[in-house]
């Protein structure tokens, strides 16, 4: 499987082949447990409701217990009264974390980059360079590339000039050989790789102990979340 790699301006440039190191196809029941680990890992238990012991009220009994012809009734906080507490409701105690073997991991997502390799949706470009971030000429370039939509654009690992001139293209999603969101790679309609990033990615995955991989919403929401709870405490 060849991937065909692009000059700038749009002319067919070479064929490189696929890594067969980065070859990997698993079901789609595999992918979509990926999927549901990352989207429930960025989930915040938020809900919060209160039994009836949490409450404020209802400690006085509010009638006898018989000779009234009235059901018995302890207190008015009951869950069975109107603003009483609820049963079994959310709490922020829940933890929806769930979690998914490493190599399962390491697959699903080489499995989701292979799809697009394997439908003819990823191709590469040879000589884009950039000397300063420059938001225009990574426009530009991907103008005249054959690709159409969504664009994850796969760069050298820490290349902040590279990140800089696409992070401002609304269809383009960043990746890096250790930072790939698979939700992105699923829903993006085209991979754009540049030579670097792709040995990048072979380095990377070659070795089967290095399995590490960051989910990149995931770790963003994190960050996220730290950042308002340092704002809180201040």
């Amino acid at each position: 499987m060849k991937i065909e790699f692009y000059k700038k301006n749009g002319e067919k440039d070479s064929a490189i082949e696929y890594p067969k190191k980065l070859v990997s196809e698993v079901t789609d029941a595999r992918l979509l447990e990926y999927v549901r680990m990352v989207r429930a890992n960025m989930r915040s238990n938020n809900a919060q409701t209160k039994d009836r012991s949490e409450v404020s009220g209802g400690g006085k009994k509010p009638w006898k217990q018989k000779g009234t012809g009235r059901a018995r009734a302890g207190s008015s906080r009951s869950p069975i009264w109107s603003g009483g507490g609820v049963t079994f409701g959310p709490t922020t105690d829940r933890n929806y974390t769930m979690k998914l073997n490493k190599k399962e991991k390491r697959s699903a997502l080489l499995t989701a980059i292979y799809s697009k390799v394997k439908d003819k949706k990823a191709i590469g470009v040879s000589d884009l360079k950039f000397s300063a971030p420059k938001t225009t000429m990574a426009a530009k370039a991907l103008e005249l590339l054959p690709i159409n939509g969504k664009v994850m654009v796969f760069i050298p690992v820490a290349d902040e000039v590279w990140e800089k001139s696409f992070r401002n293209i609304p269809i383009v999603t960043i990746a890096t050989a250790n930072k790939i969101d698979i939700i992105s790679v699923i829903s993006s309609d085209n991979i754009l790789f540049t030579k670097e990033s792709l040995s990048e990615l072979e380095k990377h995955f070659s070795d089967k102990s290095n399995v590490n991989i960051v989910d990149a919403k995931l770790s963003s929401e994190k960050s996220v979340k730290s950042e308002s709870k340092k704002l809180k405490d201040e």
